[in-house]
């Protein structure tokens, strides 16, 4: 049977041959090892490209075994794209232009060691700290561009100069949202009579934060004075458990937790729930209030008895 890779190979060179311009194979990598599968159009004329990923179409021609109308259907998907014809990209070589738009997003530093080595990046626990340039454009949106070391050499700037400016702008990019568990499932399912109805209901609230776009919020963990105003506010240290690159759940610290049960519901939940791209930590974390530190949490349970 036709695997993904053979699929994309065999569907740029019909897809060639049907528009009579250069089609390339494409394989991109994502966060933790994660592949995409796609093709590049390259009409003439034209400086600009999308890649068109096209796992949703071998999805298609595994159930419908039908090669021509997959193929008719992946050329129609890219003909009905708006895709604008050319870019102007002349901003990004300007430092001072950019500077502005870099943020930072959290990614797990053992399943990005390939990645790692061609971007800059921070170490931090068992996470890396890695830059991004935020972009929005009329005509194609808004969207990302991930920091490589070529970009540092072109622009003559250090990771140390990410860090610095990445931390300011981030939440300004990316305003903090933090909200209970019962007002996330009320979002999602609207009023249900088995939900509590605020927070004060709950003996030991549990708390999601990431950011107002609800993408690469696990970073809201490092914005000042996110967990610090949530400790104060609860009177107590906080737990972490790291539920995506997307956001975190936070529970106040009780001493009847043990730190081995959560880890394991953690790992279920990355195994079972989760994207391979949007896994964060098998780890569980606890952000003590007097130090202001998070660190990771070791031992059976959070005064280090087993």
């Amino acid at each position: 049977m036709m695997n993904i890779q053979e699929f994309t190979q065999k569907a740029c060179t019909e897809i060639a041959k049907a528009l009579g311009c250069e089609v390339q194979y494409k394989e991109v990598e994502k966060l933790n090892g994660a592949k995409h599968y796609g093709l590049i159009i390259l009409e003439p004329g034209n400086n600009v490209a999308p890649t068109l990923y096209l796992e949703p179409f071998f999805d298609m021609y595994l159930h419908t075994k039908n090669w021509k109308g997959t193929v008719d259907r992946i050329i129609r998907a890219y003909q009905a794209d708006s895709f604008p014809k050319r870019l102007d990209m002349g901003w990004f070589k300007d430092f001072e232009k950019v500077r502005g738009l870099i943020f930072h997003k959290l990614v797990n530093f053992e399943a990005n060691t390939e990645l790692l080595e061609d971007i800059p990046y921070t170490r931090y626990l068992d996470f890396a700290i890695i830059y991004c340039i935020y972009y929005k454009d009329d005509e194609i949106g808004s969207g990302s561009i991930l920091i490589h070391n070529s970009h540092l050499e072109a622009w003559g700037c250090t990771t140390q100069d990410l860090a610095r400016l990445a931390e300011e702008n981030t939440p300004r990019i990316f305003p903090l949202a933090i909200s209970t568990m019962g007002n996330v499932l009320r979002e999602c399912l609207g009023d249900m009579e088995d939900l509590p109805p605020d927070e004060e209901d709950i003996p030991a609230p549990m708390y999601i934060m990431t950011n107002e776009a609800k993408t690469n919020g696990a970073i809201t963990i490092l914005y000042p004075n996110a967990l610090k105003n949530l400790a104060d506010r609860i009177h107590s240290d906080v737990v972490i458990l790291p539920s995506s690159v997307h956001e975190v759940i936070l529970l106040p610290l009780q001493r009847d937790h043990n730190v081995k049960e959560l880890r394991d519901a953690v790992y279920e939940i990355n195994r079972r729930e989760l994207d391979r791209e949007d896994f964060l930590s098998d780890n569980v974390y606890l952000y003590r209030r007097d130090t202001g530190s998070i660190e990771i949490a070791d031992g059976g349970s959070f005064d280090g008895k087993e």
